[in-house]
């Protein structure tokens, strides 16, 4: 009854409030594999947008991986947009709802 009072945290740990643009997650692809290629995936399937970079992989190898990540993003229901030459955004539906992800895309082009 009189104990110590719990100090509140004054800071949200609810990830919900960060925008899509701060979840998102950039990768480099310097060779192709199954495991990069299903931790892209799993990373887009858990709600983070993936900014992907294709420059140091050969043209059929990044045709390949693109294939793949843009079937799953079709599944969820998303898009996938490019951004520079060899560099796509990924994401679900959900993501782009914020605005912060077309106001990336915006500001780059």
């Amino acid at each position: 009854m009189f104990g110590k009072k719990k100090k509140k945290n004054d800071f949200p740990r609810n990830k919900q409030l960060l925008t899509a643009f701060d979840r998102m997650e950039y990768f480099i692809i310097a060779e192709k594999s199954n495991e990069e290629l299903f931790r892209i995936c799993d990373t887009i399937l858990s709600g983070k947008p993936v900014l992907a970079n294709f420059d140091r992989i050969a043209a059929a190898d990044c045709n390949y991986m693109l294939s793949f990540i843009s079937g799953v993003v079709y599944a969820c229901d998303g898009e996938t947009i490019q951004v520079g030459n060899k560099l796509f955004l990924f994401a679900r539906r959900a993501e782009y709802e914020d605005g912060s992800l077309k106001q990336y895309i915006e500001d780059i082009k």
